[in-house]
């Protein structure tokens, strides 16, 4: 399905804001979640994998940039902004909260690297097509919508894969993507459990 001008923009942003992450200096990661109500501390570290949830905010050296979830091609994609996280988050009291993460180990080799290269995993979804309940008759044709549902970072430590994705709790085998949440992940190994088909997009190297 030809896509429309506004969707051919969209994209055109889209690329334009994740290539200018290459060269810019990692120097913090905060990852950001909804109020912890709880006495314990919440669980966000699954060794190859981390829980972000609502995203993830990057401090560099040139200013800050954040990850995030969104439906602006269609539920649901990763999308990059020059900006703090926390723009579009409504703070208080009883609001989301951000931890910092730069010191795990995952992310402590690569604090103080450039980001070598990006690339973006796109899929298309189809949706539709749309029948009347009572006489099934056609109400829409089926519409392809084409989304960014993960991100990848090189580094010369290896890449990050940001996807919009969420685990089907308790069983943190099963993923579904895409979704209205934001896992990090560190191995092509764990990409490719999720379901990610094996292309140069899981590759361990840079794109350049």
């Amino acid at each position: 399905m030809p896509q429309t001008d506004d969707a051919i923009e969209a994209r055109r942003l889209y690329e334009q804001k994740t290539a200018a992450l290459v060269g810019r200096r990692i120097v913090g990661v905060t990852y950001w979640d909804i109020h912890n109500y709880g006495t314990t501390p919440r669980s966000w570290d699954y060794g190859d994998w981390h829980h972000a949830v609502m995203g993830l905010e990057v401090e560099t050296e040139s200013g800050p940039l954040c990850i995030l979830w969104t439906d602006t091609f269609f539920p649901y994609g990763v999308e990059v902004f020059r900006e703090p996280l926390a723009n579009h988050l409504m703070l208080g009291p009883d609001g989301p909260e951000g931890w910092r993460v730069e010191d795990h180990r995952h992310w402590r080799s690569r604090v103080g690297s450039p980001v070598l290269g990006t690339a973006t995993f796109w899929e298309d979804i189809e949706v539709g097509p749309a029948r009347r309940l009572g006489d099934n008759q056609l109400v829409s044709e089926p519409k392809t919508y084409t989304v960014p549902i993960a991100l990848r970072l090189d580094f010369e430590a290896g890449p990050v894969w940001i996807v919009a994705a969420m685990p089907d709790w308790p069983d943190l085998e099963r993923v579904f993507v895409p979704a209205d949440e934001i896992m990090v992940v560190f191995s092509p190994a764990r990409m490719r459990k999720i379901g990610f088909p094996k292309t140069d997009f899981l590759s361990a190297g840079p794109t350049f």
